[in-house]
């Protein structure tokens, strides 16, 4: 089951939801800008991502700060 949480970054919403052992298989995160604009990390305000599986299975908050790290890093990217 999917966890979520909407979170504020540079002024903004960010939706997140993450599902632990999507399909028992792999993490799956998807990250959408309330405003639908875009993200360093996306053209379209929103980005669906597989990873892991994590072991153990990430807390949303963990999540939450992988995602804030990712946003930062590619904000702070020439372009």
């Amino acid at each position: 089951m999917a966890e979520t949480l909407t979170f504020a970054w540079e002024s903004r919403d960010i939706r997140l939801s993450y599902t632990a052992r999507r399909w028992a298989q792999i993490d799956h995160v998807e990250i959408r800008a309330e405003d639908g604009m875009p993200l360093p990390i996306t053209g379209t305000g929103y980005k669906s991502h597989f990873f892991g599986p994590v072991e153990p299975a990430l807390t949303i908050d963990e999540v939450q700060a992988m995602i804030t790290a990712w946003l930062d890093i590619d904000a702070a990217r020439p372009e």
